[in-house]
Order: structure tokens, then sequence, then C-alpha cells
């Protein structure tokens, strides 16, 4: 930081020009809180035909969130009302359209407008905006808030191009096709197919569930508020934002097991073993849903009603891998062929592009993306050098396998906004984290990674290619919410125009 003192007028934060991309839970969040901050002059692209990102796109039988309701959703705007303890996905989006409405961020927001490239220009300190309909804006500061949890990935298989029945995937769930009295099979055990299937073991003739790993699974232990919980929570003081604590801290106690702390990993993992019994008779089938790697490698899923699918007559639970697809099924290695339907993939997201197709140039006219390669290097999953002012929301390593990522999104929002504000009052153009900053932090986060469960050696979705993660926060949540609490001016080059303050 030089050691010029800037006393200069701040600039009018309405005069600050904001793009932020994405009208999902980060998007809106972002917007409420640049309203409630005093920037007004902001406008957020969405490129489908209305808000609510992952909650708006997944609409499949059974789809809720994994985290209870009453922590995943907005410190600020808690929510009485909720039907279940982990709630619908239809409820999850009319919470985000109702926080929309009352914040008046709807006029905010372009909606059908998908962004196709940003690019920096170094002289002007700004950034313009173009879309795929042929429109260019100007903007200051970019704020990409769209989430990696919005690519399908179908996973490549020999002739599957000519299967003749239906097929799709479970965030492109087809409501019109009929499932009742089909042979259908499931291709994948991840999240959303272990939610999907209990709902339609019941619908069809034949179900056959093609696995390739088993999955480490804990009871959900959903249930039903009653009226009368509602209207605790909705009319005696306190009692919702007792109730959303203790859940942060039961979570947070919880992920000492997940990260893989070895006392409490491994009463984890008995207790996931005992529920499998409990839940599994058939010593053949439980084998087959008995994980090899160590609770917490994978995504821990979670679900009351799933073994019991499983074991209706209408399923069968497919371990061999698969070799192809035909006209009419799915052929195993074994050469064995299982005629079927219809195929659904619960196969989840290609959670290592989560920013393409956009095209990102920043200084020198280096694409993002390209340069990235294999390795997703920011500073603390928000700001990248050699890309002033454009910031991310649930970037790379701020995602959490143990608690709410509403949590994080509110922590980095809250670090864009002290940003912000610093850039207004001491009239500061555009800010670049310093790489030696970034370095530091991408180092950091990948030993620590590798000393953790996500280290000891399974493949998972929140591994890259090369196998390292860009995924997970490594640690507690409250360690990021400490480390983002205020702006580090001294790790970001501040520009001005034709000036840069070390």
């Amino acid at each position: 930081m030089s050691s010029e003192k800037l006393q200069i007028k701040p600039t009018p934060r309405d005069a600050m020009r904001i793009a932020v991309v994405g009208a999902g839970f980060a998007g809106i969040g972002m917007g409420i809180q640049l309203k409630a901050a005093g920037y007004r002059n902001f406008t957020i692209y969405e490129k489908s035909q209305s808000l609510g990102g992952t909650w708006r796109d997944n609409t499949y039988p059974g789809c809720a969130c994994d985290v209870a309701s009453h922590l995943y959703s907005f410190s600020f705007e808690k929510n009485s009302a909720w039907p279940n303890v982990f709630s619908k996905s239809k409820d999850i989006l009319q919470y985000l359209i109702c926080c929309a409405e009352k914040y008046k961020i709807i006029p905010h927001v372009k909606f059908e407008k998908e962004i196709t490239e940003l690019r920096y220009n170094e002289e002007t300190l700004e950034w313009t905006l173009n879309t795929a309909s042929n429109e260019e804006e100007i903007f200051d500061v970019i704020i990409n808030g769209t989430g990696p949890l919005n690519k399908p990935f179908v996973p490549t298989i020999d002739g599957i191009s000519q299967f003749k029945g239906e097929m799709f995937h479970s965030s492109e769930w087809q409501h019109d096709s009929d499932l009742k009295g089909k042979t259908v099979a499931c291709i994948g055990t991840g999240a959303s197919a272990i939610q999907f299937i209990p709902e339609i073991v019941d619908k069809v003739k034949k179900l056959n569930v093609f696995q390739r790993t088993p999955t480490w699974l804990v009871p959900r232990m959903d249930r039903s508020y009653s009226t009368i919980t509602k209207k605790l929570f909705k009319y005696i003081p306190g009692i919702n934002w007792i109730y959303r604590t203790f859940l942060y801290w039961r979570n947070e106690y919880y992920g000492m097991a997940i990260m893989g702390y070895p006392f409490f990993n491994a009463i984890l993992q008995k207790a996931s073993l005992f529920y499998l019994r409990v839940k599994v008779k058939d010593p053949s089938l439980r084998q087959k849903l008995t994980p090899e790697y160590q609770i917490g490698c994978k995504r821990i899923n979670i679900s009351d009603d799933y073994y019991s699918a499983l074991q209706n007559p209408h399923s069968e639970l497919i371990t061999i891998p698969i070799e192809s697809v035909t006209k009419n099924g799915v052929i195993t290695s074994d050469g064995k062929e299982y005629p079927c339907d219809t195929i659904i993939f619960g196969t989840g997201f290609k959670t290592q592009e989560f920013l393409q197709p956009m095209k990102i140039y920043g200084c020198d006219g280096v694409e993002l993306t390209e340069s990235w390669g294999e390795k997703a290097k920011s500073f603390m999953g928000i700001s990248i050098s050699g890309f002033p002012n454009y910031f991310l929301l649930l970037g790379p390593n701020t995602g959490l396998g143990h608690n709410s990522v509403v949590f994080m999104i509110e922590s980095q929002i809250k670090y864009v906004i002290e940003t912000l504000n610093f850039m207004s009052s001491k009239n500061i153009k555009a800010v670049d984290v310093k790489e030696e900053h970034q370095e530091e932090f991408y180092l950091s986060s990948q030993k620590k990674l590798k000393r953790l469960s996500w280290g000891t050696g399974c493949s998972s979705w929140y591994l890259s290619k090369n196998g390292e993660n860009f995924t997970i926060w490594p640690g507690f949540s409250t360690s990021y919410w400490w480390k983002t609490l205020n702006f580090p001016v001294s790790k970001y080059l501040l520009h001005k125009v034709g000036k840069i303050s070390q």
C-alpha cells in the first residue's frame, strides 16, 4: 500500500456500475445487500426466463435440500413457514421469489440474457459485457454468482445415441413422460438419484439401478412441521434464531467427522454401517451397498427411504460396469442386456466447468478458464489475479460437505461489499489481488485438503482431472467467515486511472 494518504471525496456509490451474473441464491443475495449498502446502479443478468438457479432447474420427483431449511436460507430473512425440516425444491424456489419481491430485486434483473463474453480494458479499468443477443454494456464491477451446479453431466457410453426410448438427466426431468408400467434404467446413484428413485419405484414396472460406487448414507430424519411449531417460530421472538444457531453448530460439529478427524470419523462410519444393517437385511445387497473408501471422501448422502426402495420387488441394484447402450437397453461388461423403455441419468454436474462456455478476458487478454487449465486458482474463492474487479461467489474451494453453503455465500457477499466500500471511500477504480497471495491460498488449500477425508484416495466429483480438489473449503465454515470478515487491502493492487498503488 502506498504511503500516500488518499483523502479524496468518496465516489457516490450510485456511480459504480455493477453487473451480477445469475439470479439464484448468490445473485439474489448479492442484489439485496448491494441495495442495502447504497449501490443501486446494478443489473442482474439471468439466462433463463425466471429466477431461482438450481432450485428452478431441478424439479425431479423428491428434489429437496440436504441442509435443514431454517439454515439453508438468508440470515437476514428467516422463514417461519417452512413446511418440512428439509424442504422441497418448490418451497425453496418460492422462498427465493419472495425474497426478490420483498427487497424489490426483480426490476434489476434482465431475464433471458445469457452472457457470452466479459472483457477487461486495462486503460479505462472497465469491463465490457456481451450477451448472446448481441447487446454490449460497460461496467466497473463484475460479480459472478452462477455457481457450479448448472451443467448436467452425462457420461459417454458406446451406442447411447441409438437408444430408441426416452432418455434424460435428472436436472432436465421430463414431466410429460409417463413412467407408469415402464422399465426404467437409472444410471448413477448420486444425491439426486437417491431422492428420485424412491419416488418412482412404485410407479414403474421394473427399475434397474446401475451403481458404479456405493455411497455412504445416513438417515435424513425429515418430518413436517406442525401448525403449532410454525406459529412458535413466527410469534415467539428469538426462537427462529436459536433453532438456526443450533443447526449451524450441530453441523460444524458434524464437520469434524466428515473432514476426517479420526475419532469422529470412525463414529460416523460405524453409525452409517449400523443404519445399513438395520435397513438392509439381505447380506448380498448389503455388501453391494457397503463402501470401501473412507467416509467423507465422497459426498455423504442422506435418505430415509433409499434403502427401502432398492428392496422393492420392482427394483434391482446392478454393480457390473456398463459396457454400452443398444437401441433397446443397457449392456453390462459381463454381456448381459437389461432392456428398458427409459434411461434416467442421476450422474450429477460438470463441477469443474462452472464458468464455461462464457469467455472471460482479463489483463493482457488472458482468458480465465484457459489460464486455469486444471488448476482453478483464486484468492478465497472470490478474487482472481489478473482479473481486476471480477468477483466470484461460490468460486473455487468454497463448497462445503457439512454445512449450509448459504452461509458461505453471505460471507462472500459481505467481503465484496467491504471491498466496494473501500473502493468508493478511497476513490479506487479497480482492485486486483496480488498473485503471491493467490498462490499462497492455492498451496495452503491443497495441502490441507490432502490431509483430510477428501485426500484419502477415492475418485469423486470434487476432484479435477489432475486429482486436485478445487471444490471444497478445507476447514470449518467459521474459519472462512473469519478470513473474509474484512477486505485485506495489503493483498491487493489498487488501481486508479493511469496509476497503481502498491
